[in-house]
């Protein structure tokens, strides 16, 4: 709901939903990258209050959702993500070649570079 109370307001100002993502994209980059040109105390601590701000933020959207985020669960989905993304990562760089073989065993072969559907994946 406030995803779509936002859309109607921005679009009665004139913004549509594709140029406030476009604003969005830009503005977040052109914050980090003020950010990355900080000393590295002031950058350590801009970051880290960013970043625990927006954990705030999901865990309010979580409490008026009336939901709990899944990675409150169990140990197990709080490692899936990041383990994913390294075991990911690996097979791009040509890496663990004989666990993507496993991988692909049990869950069936990976698209790094194929095509599928009407969209090209690639590991660049």
């Amino acid at each position: 709901m406030i995803v779509i109370g936002a859309q109607a307001a921005l679009a009665r100002i004139g913004i549509g939903p594709i140029n406030a993502s476009v604003a969005a994209t830009w503005a977040t980059s052109a914050m980090g990258t003020a950010i990355a040109a900080l000393p590295l105390s002031v950058w350590a601590a801009a970051s880290s209050t960013l970043f625990v701000g927006g954990s705030a933020i999901q865990f309010l959207g979580h409490k008026l959702e009336g939901a709990k985020p899944a990675f409150l669960d169990d140990l197990q989905s709080r490692l899936i993500g990041p383990l994913f993304l390294v075991a990911e990562a690996a097979f791009a760089l040509g890496l663990e070649s004989e666990l993507r073989e496993q991988t692909e065993r049990v869950a069936g072969p990976t698209r790094w570079g194929r095509i599928v559907g009407d969209v090209a994946l690639s590991a660049a």
